[in-house]
């Protein structure tokens, strides 16, 4: 999950007549071969207006990643109407934007939360008192147990998101990390998949793995959107004790803004490669695996039938080293 805007539609780079009829020649393909992607992450059950829409979705399989306690019922919502949990996969975790819901930073623990709605009820100070919730804990370990094909995410450490509340603005990365370890215990006790948001702080990450003990990892791990260096991506891969192995890495559209997305492309081994839209509305998942899979095409000199078979069995090959406990 990453904050953006989809201005798709307001592109203003003219394109030359070769480049469009390569894009009409390129997007046959994709449709030829669309039924086997897989969607690695994307948040579309967020959209309730379009869950129709969600259904239509041609895709093999999609992993729904829960980002909040509320935000699971939103994803049990569309994974019932679709009801296939071999095709639709439910994901549930705390996303480190909204971590201070449940571990708010320690100088606000006891306070009134304040509001700007005239309408608050003042006097109703227990339901505003600012305070640790540890029930997601138990919720989330429940919904694991229920559905045996579920993983862990989105789940992550962020170093940008910042807590706005009762007058504060800073980046509370105790909370977040303590709420993450929490999340990788649980994933490792149950023997899930893990799918991990990282923004600026790839080291931080790096210097958590590498320093914890193999019997203490998950089975898997999925880095969302990997936004390090293309170098990070080989530290990632040569982590020692079998550690390596374990991490596959995601890309979205969000990864097509950088200049370097090139590099990066080319420096993830072509087996640890997952497509993800990252979307929060079917409208746009279509359009954004498109431009991903044409991007990943020419940066590894693919087909978009390879690019898409090769990604598949990267995406079936991680879901396959799930645990079952």
């Amino acid at each position: 999950m990453c904050e953006h805007e989809n201005n798709e539609d307001n592109e203003i780079t003219q394109k030359s007549k070769e480049e469009k009829e390569k894009d009409e020649i390129d997007y046959l393909e994709y449709l030829k071969y669309r039924k086997d992607i897989i969607d690695s992450h994307c948040h579309i059950h967020e959209d309730v207006e379009h869950l129709q829409e969600s259904c239509d979705l041609p895709f093999k399989k999609i992993l729904l990643m829960g980002t909040t306690v509320q935000d699971w019922d939103r994803v049990n919502q569309l994974a019932d109407k679709i009801n296939d949990d071999n095709r639709i996969i439910r994901c549930f975790g705390i996303h480190p934007w909204f971590v201070f819901n449940y571990l708010p930073p320690s100088e606000l623990i006891g306070k009134i939360k304040e509001s700007s709605d005239e309408n608050t009820n003042n006097n109703n100070n227990n339901k505003n008192l600012i305070k640790i919730d540890d029930t997601w804990k138990i919720k989330m370990k429940e919904l694991l147990i229920k559905y045996p094909n579920s993983i862990v995410g989105e789940i992550g450490i962020d170093k940008v998101t910042k807590v706005k509340l009762n007058g504060l603005n800073k980046n509370d990365q105790d909370s977040q990390m303590k709420v993450f370890q929490d999340q990788i215990e649980l994933a490792n006790e149950l023997g899930r998949l893990v799918s991990l948001h990282c923004v600026q702080l790839q080291g931080k990450l790096l210097t958590f793995f590498q320093s914890l003990s193999i019997d203490k990892f998950p089975p898997s791990i999925a880095l969302h959107t990997f936004g390090g260096k293309p170098a990070t991506v080989d530290q990632f891969c040569k982590m020692g004790a079998g550690k390596g192995d374990r991490f596959y890495f995601g890309l979205s559209f969000i990864n097509l803004t950088s200049s370097k997305v090139d590099k990066l492309i080319q420096a993830i081994p072509d087996d640890r490669l997952l497509l993800e839209s990252d979307q929060n509305t079917p409208i746009q998942a279509d359009q954004s695996l498109f431009k991903l899979i044409q991007k990943v095409s020419t940066s590894k000199n693919w087909t978009i039938q390879k690019t898409i078979e090769q990604t598949t069995l990267n995406t079936l090959n991680f879901l396959s080293k799930q645990i079952k406990k």
